[in-house]
């Protein structure tokens, strides 16, 4: 049975032989580098491929800017690093995290003027791939589950442009300005979307939000309907012409206040399930089967190593063997994590049977 397979099989709960060992969090590079330096990973070679992960395929599609907003170092002294990142947005990065932001100074769109300026690093011309048919036909034959990443999907487009306060207080000084962001985005993914999914067989989407923390959504009910669905129900409902096994929505913290409501409107899964009130049993009591699961193993519980990492998983074996749920960490693997732990890991998931 090949990793394809047993994703599909599961997610639909139906038997496999063994659970696929999917992550789908990236590693921390300063952890990767520590690895190597310590002689227990080859250069050059990534971690999943290196420990026998199912690696995840993605459509190469870029929603990025283009042209893209050139980084730019701004200041820097022995811990941190001020620069102009990918989405034109004044940021501080800690060096020995440098995939995460340690603060937002300054973005590019304050008003509806800087909008229309700003999206014309975002148009849909030139944004498919020349060989997109010989991409998609290799795709098609992979043995490992496939997928896309809307991303950046309307809420991280509104953070990453224009910092989260302003962001969030624009849906009531500027409700003018986020229609029309959300419009036009809305607009050009399905423009490049439109010509490459009847090429291509897609297992998941995962629309790339990040709209929650621990306490609850970011966003209410009321602002979600106004907001998102006139302008994201179009994409779902181009995603679902395509077969397309699961639409998941990708976010960190508790988003049950907003589960129904996405549900409703085309979703039936969600990833990484990051906050303990997004735990795999809370979930399942309260939604049923038609919500599938993935992620839900914290990176403290990889922190604090093998025997905490066991005990997870054992609590986790029930639902794991009920199916619709891939256990997988929760976030990105952290440096503090030693490199045999997390050998630990990918066997022990390797090694349970269903």
């Amino acid at each position: 049975m090949t990793a394809r397979e047993r994703f599909q099989r599961i997610m639909n709960y139906e038997p496999v032989d063994r659970l696929p060992v999917i992550l789908l969090e990236p590693f921390e590079g300063y952890g990767v580098e520590q690895w190597v330096k310590q002689g227990q990973l080859p250069a050059n070679v990534h971690p999943d491929q290196f420990l026998g992960a199912d690696v995840m395929r993605r459509l190469p599609l870029s929603f990025a800017p283009d042209p893209p907003f050139a980084p730019t170092k701004l200041h820097e002294d022995e811990q941190y690093v001020v620069e102009i990142d990918w989405m034109g947005g004044k940021v501080r990065r800690d060096r020995s995290a440098p995939g995460m932001y340690y603060g937002h100074f300054d973005h590019p769109v304050k008003n509806i003027d800087d909008w229309e300026r700003y999206k014309e690093h975002f148009q849909p011309a030139g944004r498919i791939p020349e060989d997109i048919d010989a991409i998609c036909a290799e795709l098609n034959s992979a043995e490992v589950p496939v997928g896309l990443d809307l991303f950046p999907f309307f809420f991280r487009l509104g953070f990453y442009s224009m910092g989260m306060e302003p962001f969030l207080t624009a849906f009531y000084d500027q409700p003018e300005l986020i229609h029309a962001m959300f419009s036009y985005w809305s607009g050009f993914m399905l423009e490049v979307l439109r010509p490459v999914l009847p090429k291509v067989k897609l297992e998941y989407v995962t629309i790339a939000e990040d709209l929650a923390y621990r306490g609850g959504p970011l966003i209410s009910q009321d602002i979600y309907r106004e907001f998102w669905l006139p302008y994201q129900n179009p994409i779902i409902q181009e995603l679902r012409k395509h077969d397309i096994q699961l639409i998941a929505m990708w976010t960190a913290g508790d988003i049950n206040a907003l589960l129904p409501l996405l549900m409703e409107h085309g979703f039936n899964s969600t990833w990484p399930l990051e906050s303990p009130e997004m735990d795999p049993y809370l979930l399942r009591e309260r939604y049923g089967k038609e919500l599938r699961l993935a992620g839900g193993i914290s990176k403290q519980t990889l922190i604090d190593g093998p025997d905490a990492i066991d005990r997870e998983l054992e609590r986790l074996l029930p639902i794991i063997a009920e199916g619709g749920f891939i256990p997988a960490p929760d976030d990105c693997i952290p440096p503090e994590v030693p490199f045999e732990t997390f050998r630990h890991y990918i066997e022990a998931v390797r090694a349970i049977r269903l």
